[in-house]
């Protein structure tokens, strides 16, 4: 598999876990009270299926159990992957995607490789 791809398999995975983790920032529930931002998020929250919204609050729950430092890194990553343009989020999910294909003995031989290619030195 071609480092390059490797690599952005790897930021997929991190996004993904990412994005389980703190669902509700994007929607502004999360530290933010105002009363039209309660009204948007709850509808919102509407929206969502019952099985997504049961995952996201456990996502989220898990999040606020999180140290301080640990929430302020993932809070940055994610202002960070929105920042992406949308070409780029779009090439990251897609690998994700085919991450999360792939079976026991190819994401094994992904995570050889991707910690090979973590030990070369960079230019």
């Amino acid at each position: 598999m071609n480092p390059v791809v490797t690599k952005l398999m790897f930021v997929a995975i991190a996004i993904g876990v990412l994005l389980t983790l703190s669902p509700l920032r994007e929607t502004g529930w999360a530290r933010n009270s105002s009363e039209s931002t309660i009204q948007q998020v709850r509808r919102n929250w509407e929206d969502i299926p019952p099985r997504e919204r049961s995952r996201a609050l456990e996502n989220y729950r898990r999040f606020q159990k999180l140290a301080p430092e640990r929430q302020r890194d993932i809070e940055e990553r994610y202002h960070r992957w929105r920042e992406l343009p949308s070409e780029e989020q779009d090439r990251i999910r897609e690998n994700y995607r085919r991450y999360r294909g792939m079976n026991s003995d190819e994401k094994e031989e992904f995570h050889h490789k991707y910690r090979r290619w973590r030990s070369h030195p960079r230019d």
